[in-house]
């Protein structure tokens, strides 16, 4: 499955938006990080089972599933969008699912190590995988017949023009690591966790340039942006390690609110914290690094990145 695909640069901000919605509402319900600690015995039930999350996920799909159902219809079984991609975006909302919907989301209040993993989750494992799926295309297609949202085409394409400037190598690398290191310091983390508000532009402030990020990676038209984005890869890589690193080998907790939180799971504050920065540094990393190598075998195998092949209609095509 190619990496890259020309026709999804512009079509992907109606996804953009959708999520920037999704990624915000944790805003409208019940606080995901209450004061309760959550306890290794009831852990399992402690699921965000919120119906704004809930509905929002459930619309995506469905916006999803009908546009690769049109565009099947036209172009035929697994062409236009291939299965490959279509299994990429399911994976991608199901890791959005374990983010924000399962225990894992109300642990972030009892372990810091759970919080970063939900951090990377939304920051480095869900905004590619949803990417590959060419969500683009596929919601040109979902919602072709809604006469009422040809009226915000002037401000898909206003927002179009603002993504392609924010999404490209230089600027996306730049802004997706400046909120990595600024919702780190530790001021900012602990209003995250005590306040909603906080930890929901706390989630937009990760998801949104993530998805500026590996849209930069993911889409290069030409072999000299397949090495920037090769090198702002693995520049992310070795910046967000540094940052883990640094969590890791702090003397002392960095982060004072998750003090006296931690005792049911058989950990202190700073063991949690060294497995938090450890999973930063390690396994949060890995796509990063697996960008990287594949943007470079590119660049030895000298093919410049072409238009998708498996994606003749484009969203121009859509009825």
């Amino acid at each position: 499955m190619s990496l890259t695909s020309r026709g999804r640069s512009s079509a992907s901000l109606p996804f953009v938006a959708v999520s920037l919605v999704f990624a915000a509402s944790p805003v409208t319900r019940v606080s995901a990080h209450a004061p309760g600690v959550v306890t290794p015995d009831a852990v399992w039930r402690a699921w965000t089972l919120d119906p704004v999350v809930l509905l929002l996920l459930a619309a995506v799909v469905g916006v999803y599933g009908r546009g690769v159902r049109l565009l099947w219809a036209r172009t035929g079984r697994g062409h236009g969008v291939s299965w490959m991609r279509v299994s990429a975006f399911g994976a991608g909302q199901a890791v959005l699912i374990v983010a924000l919907v399962s225990p894992l989301d109300a642990l972030g209040a009892t372990l810091l190590s759970a919080h970063m993993a939900q951090h990377g989750l939304l920051a480095g494992v869900a905004p590619p995988l949803l990417l590959l799926g060419m969500p683009g295309v596929a919601f040109a297609w979902g919602v072709s017949g809604f006469s009422p949202l040809r009226r915000l085409a002037p401000l898909w394409r206003s927002l179009a023009g603002l993504a392609r400037v924010l999404s490209t190598p230089l600027h996306a690398t730049v802004l997706h690591g400046l909120t990595m290191w600024i919702w780190h310091a530790p001021m900012l983390f602990g209003a995250a966790v005590e306040h909603d508000w906080v930890h929901a532009l706390q989630h937009l402030s990760f998801f949104i340039p993530a998805l500026l990020f590996w849209r930069a990676l993911l889409d290069e038209p030409s072999t000299s942006r397949v090495a920037v984005g090769a090198a702002a890869a693995f520049l992310t890589f070795m910046h967000t390690g540094l940052l883990g690193g640094l969590i890791t080998m702090a003397p002392e907790p960095l982060y004072p609110i998750y003090d006296g939180r931690t005792a049911s799971w058989g950990l202190t504050a700073l063991a949690d914290q060294q497995i938090a920065g450890l999973f930063m540094w390690v396994p949060l990393g890995l796509p990063y690094v697996v960008a990287g190598l594949f943007l470079v075998s590119r660049l030895v195998r000298g093919r410049p990145a072409d238009a998708e092949r498996e994606h003749p209609v484009s969203v121009r095509g859509a009825p």
